[in-house]
């Protein structure tokens, strides 16, 4: 008799918390595709190429993204990856910025690339400790100016690493992503 008690308790249970999920859903149909939700959250996607450079020029790779670029009227800016935005799921590169891990205390060359590589991406391309490289929108030209720098995690997401680093010590640039990532990132560590 308890057990039966308890399953109907725990099925009315289940019905309810699937009844509460209906209800909270958006009235409106979420995006479907990553650019469309990069514009629902007021981004700019396009495509961009990478680059591998090796000091004196400008090489461009294989391959291109759909990145989503975010421009504030004080002309700062913060690119990420449509699909790290866009993703159902936590992603690394949103849990680095919603939950901010340190700084460390004396980064070696570019504070952004030391700052990426000391939470577990690479803004590196090739094999040598110098090879670095970007991200140049494919209707931009093709020169350092337009080159953005990415900071690139293990489950392939990605996200601008000044942004990053910036957001880190409490500085907005484009626009503040923390409400903009469409899965639910978990901010206690």
């Amino acid at each position: 008799m308890r057990a039966r008690a308890l399953a109907v308790t725990l099925v009315t249970a289940a019905v309810a918390a699937a009844a509460t999920q209906a209800t909270a859903q958006p009235s409106e149909p979420r995006p479907k595709t990553p650019a469309a939700w990069c514009k629902a959250q007021g981004g700019d996607p396009a495509a961009y190429r990478p680059f591998y450079d090796s000091g004196s020029k400008l090489t461009p790779l294989g391959g291109q993204r759909e990145l989503c670029e975010f421009t504030a009227t004080d002309h700062s800016r913060i690119t990420v990856a449509t699909d790290t935005l866009a993703a159902d799921l936590p992603t690394l590169a949103a849990l680095a910025y919603v939950r901010k891990p340190a700084l460390p205390e004396h980064p070696q060359g570019n504070p952004s690339a030391a700052y990426c590589a000391a939470i577990g991406g690479t803004t590196q391309f090739g094999n040598h400790k110098n090879d670095v490289g970007g991200w140049i929108k494919t209707s931009d030209p093709t020169d350092r100016d337009h080159l953005r720098s990415m900071c690139l995690f293990a489950d392939g997401s990605t996200i601008d690493a000044w942004g990053l680093t910036y957001h880190t010590n409490g500085v907005i640039r484009g626009a503040d992503l923390t409400t903009k990532f469409r899965a639910a990132i978990p901010t206690d560590r």
